[in-house]
């Protein structure tokens, strides 16, 4: 939703509707009983449904399987393309409407969810890994990408026999960018409620039919986000961000990003996410008489007093109905975000439990508190920093090393310490909650799992042998 304080007055614009409908180049719009075109932003590709008359099986053996179909629809001419399909499935059946021959499909940008994708990038930004993607898939498909526009996000991504598509979800949630691919096989990809259309609206006592579903949806509501990512040396990075309104119940989701490397980036992750999980935007779908310029991602104004709905809210699917018994042409817009039940969510959580996750992290720990040794930093007893790594000085087979202090809002109540390095045995860590007067062993032979309450860190290193080089460091606590 696009937050603005303009005001808009709508102006009633002449319903004069011309529709057709057709496949494999035939005119059947005079047989269309129903139909439903679906056209969704980010979320797929879009599928259709056709119910037409077929008295006696007149329609019988004219159409199959890869045959084109395609809607038509504006207050015009009827010469504005609105979805371009192919035939995936035709079926006769007789039923209390008669004789009907129903015909199935999808968007003809179907072919990007066959296609498997084997890639791998590290640093690139998101719409030139999307180019390549496109780059990559036969000539003879088709696509092009003149309106994917450049983003600054950069990830590392490695995907192997992914589907193309869920390789765009992926990313899109990484950049905030929605896309979608328009009837001649033109790949959009925009940031998210960055597309305004100025030429349709619904507004009730005009266009606006009826709405379904108005509200907020909680399910996907969180009251934390963990985000993890990766240092250079391999040890996770961890950030959680949590609610001002958590209490008892916490719902949490945990968002894994090996691209974001330092400790500002990973908590800007998990904050970005929480905000957007928190400060939800009200969800419906919407029908009213045809929008004739709307596309997937644009934002509309929308007004509709009695239910206090007055902004713009984007369109994550366009629905177009057309035949007989929808009564003409109708668009049933869905806003902001799909819509699942108790039943979707919990599946979803399912589906994500069975993933594996490489966080290290198995004691579940909300931050991290990183060393990569890249600079000098502490005090030393034999010991020093340099190129990149923690070690003894010269002619000293042991040496430790003190940390500056860390102080934290409120105690700590779990630690571990991981370490990246060469000759690590016997090297020993210890953590001090009380700003370096007393010290507990958390790492090494003998080490203790548990720590004394306490806000203020210090860690100690001791290193054991002349060979030993600590290259990164990280203290994950809650």
């Amino acid at each position: 939703m696009i937050q603005t304080n303009e005001i808009f007055i709508p102006i009633p614009k002449q319903i004069n509707t011309h529709t057709k409908v057709e496949v494999n180049g035939d005119d059947l719009s005079s047989r269309v009983i129903e139909s439903l075109w679906v056209y969704p932003c980010t979320i797929g590709i879009g599928t259709f449904k056709i119910a037409l008359s077929n008295s006696n099986g007149q329609l019988n053996g004219l159409y199959s399987e890869g045959n084109l179909a395609k809607l038509y629809a504006d207050n015009s001419d009827g010469t504005t393309l609105q979805f371009w399909g192919v035939v995936d499935y035709v079926k006769d059946s007789i039923g209390s409407n008669g004789q009907i021959l129903e015909i199935e499909g999808r968007h003809r940008a179907y072919l990007l969810n066959e296609y498997l994708v084997c890639y791998s990038a590290t640093g690139k930004v998101t719409s030139s890994i999307l180019k390549e993607l496109i780059d990559n898939l036969p000539a003879n498909y088709g696509f092009t990408y003149t309106d994917v526009e450049t983003d600054t996000t950069t990830m590392d991504v490695e995907w192997i026999y992914k589907p193309f598509w869920d390789c765009v979800i992926e990313l899109c949630n990484k950049a905030g960018f929605d896309c979608y691919v328009d009837n001649d096989l033109g790949v959009h990809y925009f940031l998210e409620n960055s597309k305004t259309n100025s030429q349709d609206f619904i507004s009730e006592g005009s266009n606006f039919l009826k709405s379904k579903e108005y509200g907020t949806d909680s399910y996907q509501e969180k009251t934390r986000v963990i985000a993890t990512g990766k240092s250079s040396g391999g040890l996770p990075i961890i950030y959680t961000a949590i609610s001002d309104g958590e209490e008892n119940d916490i719902k949490e989701v945990l968002i894994d990003d090996l691209s974001a490397d330092t400790s500002e980036k990973v908590q800007n992750i998990a904050e970005s996410k929480l905000a957007e999980l928190t400060n939800r935007a009200p969800q419906a779908i919407i029908e009213s008489y045809g929008l004739e310029s709307v596309n997937p991602g644009d934002n509309i104004w929308i007004i509709i007093p009695r239910q206090r709905i007055y902004g713009q809210y984007k369109l994550i699917q366009i629905m177009h109905r057309v035949g007989a018994k929808s009564g003409g042409w109708r668009t049933e817009s869905m806003l902001e975000e799909e819509f699942q039940g108790i039943a979707q969510s919990i599946q979803n959580v399912n589906q994500k439990g069975d993933r594996k996750v490489d966080v290290k992290n198995s004691n579940k720990l909300n931050y991290s508190w990183n060393f990569d040794f890249s600079s000098d930093s502490g005090t030393h007893t034999n010991t020093e920093i340099t190129e990149g790594v923690l070690k003894t000085t010269t002619g000293n087979s042991t040496g430790t090393w003190e940390s500056e202090l860390l102080e934290l809002p409120s105690s700590v109540s779990g630690v571990e310490l991981k370490i990246v390095g060469y000759s690590l045995l016997g090297v020993k860590g210890y953590l001090s909650t009380n700003g370096g007067v007393s010290y507990r062993q958390i790492y090494g032979t003998g080490a203790h799992t548990t720590v004394p309450a306490g806000r203020r860190l210090k860690l100690q290193i001791v290193l054991a042998s002349e060979n030993t080089q600590i290259e990164d460091l990280a203290l994950l606590y809650s």
